[in-house]
C-alpha cells in the first residue's frame, strides 16, 4: 500500500471480527512502533499485553467496553519523567501511532483507547511498576466493518490559525469527573463514549 493511502485508510475501528491475529503479524506491528522517535533517544515504551480475563478486569473498573473485544490488546506504558513537556507521553504517542500505521498496512484495524479506569486502580489491577506512566491502551483486530471516511475538520491553511478557548458546561463537567478515583455508574454512563466505527 502507497504511504498517503495508509495515512488516509487510517481509522478508529472498535468492531472486530472474531479472528485471532497472529503472532508473527503482531511483531511487525510492535516493530514498527520501536522504530518511533523518543526523546533523548531514551526509547521507553513498553507493552503489558491483556489477556482475555484482563481485558475484561478492565472493562469491569471502568475501561471502554470494546476493549474486551478486541482479539489483541496491550496497554503502552512509559518510564515517568521530570520533563514538563511530558516526554513520555509525546514518545509513547509516535509509537503507538506508527504502530497504527503499520496495522493498517496489514489489513488490521485498531483503536488508540484512553477511556480507561483511573492510572492508580489499573495500576494496582494488574500489578504494574510504580515507575511506569500509563499512557494508552490498543487494541487490533481485523475490522468487523469497513471504517467510514472521516472528512478533516480544517484545511491546512487553517491550522495555523489560533482561535480563542471557549469553556463549555460539558468540558468542565468532564474535567472534574476525570478528576474522581471513583465514578458513580450513572455519570459514567453520560460520559460514556458511542461510536460508529
Amino acid at each position: 500500500m502507497e504511504f498517503d493511502e495508509v495515512i488516509r485508510k487510517r481509522r478508529t475501528v472498535r468492531v472486530f471480527r472474531d479472528d485471532p491475529v497472529d503472532e508473527a503479524t503482531l511483531r511487525l506491528v510492535l516493530e514498527a512502533g520501536n522504530q518511533a522517535p523518543s526523546a533523548c533517544n531514551v526509547q521507553g515504551w513498553r507493552f503489558r499485553r491483556l489477556d482475555g480475563a484482563e481485558k475484561e478486569k478492565l472493562v469491569r473498573l471502568g475501561g471502554a467496553d470494546f476493549i474486551a473485544k478486541a482479539p489483541f490488546a496491550c496497554l503502552v506504558l512509559y518510564p515517568f519523567s521530570s520533563d514538563t513537556y511530558d516526554d513520555e507521553v509525546q514518545s509513547a504517542a509516535a509509537c503507538i501511532e506508527n504502530m497504527f500505521l503499520k496495522a493498517i498496512d496489514l489489513g488490521l484495524g485498531g483503536c488508540w483507547v484512553c477511556h480507561l479506569p483511573a492510572s492508580r486502580r489499573l495500576r494496582c489491577a494488574l500489578d504494574i511498576p510504580w515507575h511506569y506512566r500509563i499512557i494508552a491502551c490498543v487494541v487490533l483486530g481485523y475490522p468487523g466493518k469497513e471504517p467510514r471516511p472521516v472528512a478533516r475538520k480544517s484545511t491546512v491553511d487553517q491550522l495555523f490559525e489560533l482561535e480563542q478557548p471557549r469553556l463549555t458546561f460539558r468540558a468542565l463537567a468532564k474535567y472534574l469527573y476525570m478528576r474522581q478515583p471513583f465514578r458513580p455508574a450513572f455519570i459514567e454512563n453520560i460520559f460514556t463514549k458511542r461510536f460508529e466505527n
